[in-house]
């Protein structure tokens, strides 16, 4: 049996693509997403950090963030099926704003993890709504979702809260901010009821295609106790991604960063993302499943000016590039051109262009 994953990095919403979905009645991100929608879907499943709110009030795309529903709705159709809310600006509105934003996701049939079991409960929901994993196991903050029969575990952790001074150390309590305690109980579950697991960290430097101390710190403990992959986001840049073999002759994949899904962030290399496309194997005879096969899309963020009618469009950069040599000028410049051409160099120089098997 065979599994295809896709993981992008955090999904962003700020003030002017906020601007730019504004609609007579409303708001419409759909265009954002229609040019590398086709990548996410070619999956059985498809993951990111949803990094932001959905809570009544004013909008927000810095600082605090806080988007509108149709937002959601346009990742949802992009293809995501679950999101980690393991991020550091989980709390940005309080345990109040993330029991909205949790049951604002649960609306749209979006699946979460990297969350406590008690903020899982809505005054509206009952012991019968939780997940069955956490039922059995109210401490368990992943999410185990069977794919093609193999029972992969997405767990979910954040380096910490962008306003934690801001917070008691009560509502602390409810973000999934990483401990090798809190790791190993969620590893040593996930091991005993699921084939695969996969760790989504939310940790790095901003701004910093390198990987710190930190991540490597956390890389050893998480492979050192079991965990089969391991996918970073926070830099909003993309990072070197390695595999490491076990002792026991496991691969285990890191991507350290992925970059964000979408935003519009002004750092050099904000505007190249990744979508990471992922394959796991299981044989009948065997409870756990093995790293088969991964590749990867380059994508980028094109601004077509404030004037133009949809400013932001997710590209498949490649063919954005292609499409420009071979003569079609009317979507990108030279400079950008330029720019992109030496940006894919970049990562070819970190990535295989092959597909690790």
């Amino acid at each position: 049996r065979t599994a295809r994953i896709s993981a992008v990095g955090d999904i962003l919403c700020q003030m002017d693509m906020i601007d730019d979905a504004k609609i007579d009645d409303g708001y419409d991100f759909s265009h954002m997403f229609t040019g590398v929608s086709k990548f996410v879907k070619d999956s059985d499943f498809a993951i990111g950090t949803l990094e932001t709110n959905f809570v009544d009030g004013k909008y927000s795309g810095v600082g605090k963030y806080n988007s509108p529903i149709e937002f959601l709705k346009a990742v949802k159709d992009s293809g995501i099926g679950l999101v980690s809310l393991a991020h550091n600006h989980v709390l940005d509105y309080g345990t109040q704003g993330l029991e909205t934003t949790i049951s604002k996701i649960k609306e749209q049939n979006i699946e979460i993890t990297g969350i406590k079991e008690n903020l899982e409960r809505t005054n509206e929901q009952d012991e019968n709504t939780l997940d069955e994993e956490k039922q059995e196991n109210p401490d368990f903050t992943g999410n185990i979702k069977e794919i093609n029969g193999i029972k992969v575990a997405f767990l979910g952790y954040t380096y910490g809260l962008s306003n934690e001074n801001e917070v008691t150390d009560e509502e602390k309590k409810s973000a999934n901010i990483y401990s090798e305690e809190l790791a190993q109980k969620d590893i040593e579950y996930a091991k005993q009821n699921s084939n695969y697991i996969i760790a989504i960290m939310h940790w790095g430097d901003v701004n910093s295609s390198e990987i710190s101390e930190y991540q490597r710190n956390i890389t050893a403990f998480l492979v050192e106790n079991g965990v089969d992959m391991i996918l970073g986001s926070h830099p909003s840049v993309v990072e070197p991604m390695e595999i490491i073999q076990t002792e026991e002759g496991k691969n285990v994949l890191v991507a350290y960063s992925l970059g964000n899904y979408i935003s519009t962030l002004k750092y050099a290399n904000a505007d190249v993302e990744l979508i990471l496309n992922i394959q796991i194997a299981k044989s009948s005879d065997s409870d756990k499943a093995i790293l088969q096969k991964v590749d990867y899309t380059p994508i980028y963020v094109l601004d077509n000016g404030t004037k133009a009618e949809n400013r932001f469009e997710l590209t498949d950069m490649k063919k954005l590039a292609q499409d420009y040599a071979n003569g079609d000028t009317s979507r990108i410049s030279r400079k950008t051109y330029d720019s992109i051409i030496s940006k894919l160099e970049k990562l070819a120089a970190v990535y295989c262009s092959e597909p690790l098997s």
